[in-house]
């Protein structure tokens, strides 16, 4: 069975959950995913509909794949082998890529909040709220920040899900108590398996600015990084990914 390595591809949606007014951005030294599911759409997809889906990874019944620290990898190494492309159809064009992800993340960095403040990762976010930080750097440490906030006005392939197994995810919608997300991508260029012929994934990444921090944190009472909410405080931010295949 050959795998297709593929997780560099799902780095490609965390990069739009959100537009974030206000917001810095800083490096992370731990950057740690959950990936539960990744299928193919055929080219009758959309951005808001996964048609004529092929399934190439799926343990929605399962621990999904387990932390991936993407941090911890260097550029264009493999963090992961998901993927069984054996799934999908020979001479069949896909044109899209969905795929289901916890909406918690392990990360540990930095970044300036929109006051210019620089905050540290020290405390946990929420499903629906981000987190408070600390102003000092040697408070840093690994903590769980959720992807995408609390919001009705996401992008067309984003879908908030109640659970990993939520049949009817709510498109371009996140709700408290959300607990996982679907989502959808357009390829740059279509993809069709051909016999005879593994295709050859290469990529470039990087966490430099995948620390988010956005609002003005300061508390008030003199912690300026003490301060957080629904639309205020660190969150996971996207990672710097490009991928091509031959």
């Amino acid at each position: 069975m050959k795998l297709f390595k593929i997780i560099f591809l799902i780095l490609f949606f965390i990069s739009s959950f959100l537009t974030i007014a206000n917001a810095g951005s800083g490096p992370a030294s731990v950057y740690k995913i959950q990936i539960f599911k990744i299928e193919f759409c055929n080219n009758t997809s959309t951005l808001s509909s996964c048609n004529g889906a092929d399934t190439v990874y799926d343990d929605t019944a399962g621990n999904g794949s387990g932390w991936i620290d993407i941090a911890s990898t260097t550029a264009g190494a493999a963090a992961a082998s998901l993927g069984n492309i054996s799934k999908l159809e020979f001479g069949k064009e896909y044109t899209h890529m969905q795929v289901t992800m916890s909406r918690e993340f392990k990360l540990s960095g930095s970044a300036a909040d929109g006051s210019g403040t620089t905050c540290y990762t020290d405390a946990n976010g929420t499903d629906s709220e981000a987190a408070t930080g600390s102003e000092t750097a040697g408070d840093q440490t690994e903590v769980t920040l959720y992807a995408a906030f609390v919001s009705a006005g996401l992008s067309d392939g984003f879908s908030g899900m109640s659970s990993v197994t939520d049949s009817t995810p709510t498109g371009k919608t996140v709700i408290a108590g959300d607990t996982h997300f679907q989502k959808r991508m357009a390829f740059d260029n279509s993809f069709v398996l051909k016999a005879g012929k593994i295709p050859t994934i290469k990529v470039a990444f990087g966490t430099d600015t995948a620390t988010g921090a956005t609002g003005n944190m300061d508390d008030g009472g003199g912690d300026g990084c003490g301060s957080s909410g629904a639309s205020k405080g660190m969150y996971a931010g996207p990672p710097d990914v490009s991928v091509s295949w031959q």
